[in-house]
């Protein structure tokens, strides 16, 4: 049975204690908890049953066979980094912590550790993946988000952009992913995977906003060698947090499901 470990307890974390808890036993057992509020992560366990353990990132690592990062992305390169030191499987949630530290995946390959990084509430991911082995010939990442999705992100706050005069459709960025992560690292983490599935190719991403919006929408369109793909999802924000789509948290748990199974579908 293989012992996971979380680290951050807010809307991923917490829905994904109670998925492994409910799906996955006889395969899983949910074996610690971390968060930067231990109050958080105290009262995440005391919801949980059996409760969990609370602990420090080093101890959680020690304890774990696969540990599930869902914090934020300040913190993901250093947790991946850890656990790969230590031989550990690891699932990133907060893949744009990834960009610029590429050398990360290399280290999974010298340790022979699993580095996990789900689709999260991008579509189309799979297809994009298969079509990196060949020639990409263009990519482009479009967002669309209610302005409350972006409140409080650094671009924003930068160039003093007031939300709540946003009446109609409004582009609020355009640039590359890491221009983006700089930007928007909350929001990034469907460009950061879409990236790193194509193999670091050269992306372009667009964020617009409008009031009218009332899902968080991924459109991906690829032209490449292999024809081209058009992609997009239009996912409801989780009740517990606006800035994350509820097909993240099913996504990482599809994740789980492949890790503990034995048949998978899909690229």
């Amino acid at each position: 049975m293989k012992k996971i470990g979380i680290i951050g307890c807010g809307a991923i974390g917490s829905q994904l204690a109670r998925v492994i808890q409910q799906e996955f036993k006889g395969k899983a057992q949910l074996f610690a908890l971390c968060d930067l509020d231990k109050e958080k992560a105290k009262r995440l366990s005391d919801k949980l049953s059996p409760p969990v353990s609370v602990c420090s990132i080093p101890e959680l690592i020690q304890k774990s066979d696969l540990i599930i990062e869902a914090a934020s992305a300040q913190i993901a390169a250093e947790v991946t980094e850890s656990c790969l030191e230590e031989e550990k499987d690891v699932m990133i949630m907060s893949s744009g912590g990834l960009i610029g530290r590429e050398e990360i995946l290399e280290l999974a390959e010298q340790r022979k550790s699993h580095l996990y990084i789900p689709s999260g509430a991008l579509a189309g991911l799979d297809a994009a993946k298969a079509a990196g082995l060949g020639k990409i010939f263009s990519a482009v990442l479009i967002t669309r988000k209610p302005p409350q999705g972006l409140q409080g992100a650094p671009y924003i706050l930068k160039n003093r952009i007031d939300l709540s005069n946003i009446k109609e459709e409004t582009i609020i960025f355009e640039g590359d992913v890491e221009k983006a992560k700089d930007a928007f690292p909350r929001n990034i983490n469907v460009a950061a995977s879409f990236k790193l599935a194509l193999n670091c190719q050269k992306i372009s991403v667009k964020i617009i906003t409008s009031p009218q919006f009332k899902t968080n929408s991924h459109q991906i369109i690829l032209k490449g060698e292999f024809g081209e793909l058009t992609a997009r999802s239009e996912n409801i924000p989780s009740p517990d947090n606006p800035k994350t789509s509820y097909l993240a948290i099913l996504s990482a748990a599809a994740t789980l499901k492949n890790i503990l199974g034995y048949v998978r579908v899909g690229t």
